[in-house]
C-alpha cells in the first residue's frame, strides 16, 4: 500500500550559487558516504547535478513522509547509486519500500519519492 509520495524540482544553479556563497552547504546537505562519491566526480557540472539531485531527493522524501523537514534532517537519508546506476535510499526513518527517481536537463533536476508499507 502507498503510504506516500513526493515530488520536488529543483534549479541547478540556484544550488551552485548557494554552494559558491557557503561552502559548508556540502557538509550540511550531504553525509560522508554521498561526499565521497561527490569528491569522485571529475567535472563541475556532474557535481553541482549531483548535489543539486540529493537535495531535492531529500526534499521529496519529506513530502512523501508528509512531515517536510520537522523531524528529518539531511543526514537521516542517504542517496546512493546501485551499480547499475539506479538511485536508492538508505534510511532507518522509513521502514517499507522506497522507490526514487531523479531526472535532470541542464537546468534542472525532478525527483519522485514513493513509500510503499508492506502488508
Amino acid at each position: 500500500m502507498i503510504k506516500g509520495l513526493g515530488i520536488d524540482i529543483a534549479e541547478i544553479d540556484r544550488v551552485r550559487k548557494i554552494y559558491g556563497r557557503h561552502p559548508r552547504f556540502l557538509e550540511k546537505i550531504l553525509n560522508a558516504d554521498e561526499i565521497e562519491v561527490f569528491n569522485s566526480m571529475n567535472t563541475e557540472k556532474s557535481k553541482m547535478a549531483y548535489l543539486t539531485a540529493r537535495f531535492s531527493v531529500k526534499e521529496a522524501f519529506t513530502k512523501a513522509m508528509g512531515t517536510g523537514l520537522r523531524g528529518i534532517g539531511f543526514h537521516d537519508l542517504s542517496v546512493l547509486n546501485h551499480e547499475s546506476g539506479q538511485p536508492y535510499i538508505n534510511t532507518d526513518i522509513f521502514k517499507g519500500n522506497i522507490h526514487v527517481s531523479i531526472s535532470d536537463t541542464d537546468e534542472l533536476v525532478i525527483t519522485e519519492v514513493i513509500l510503499e508499507e508492506e502488508d
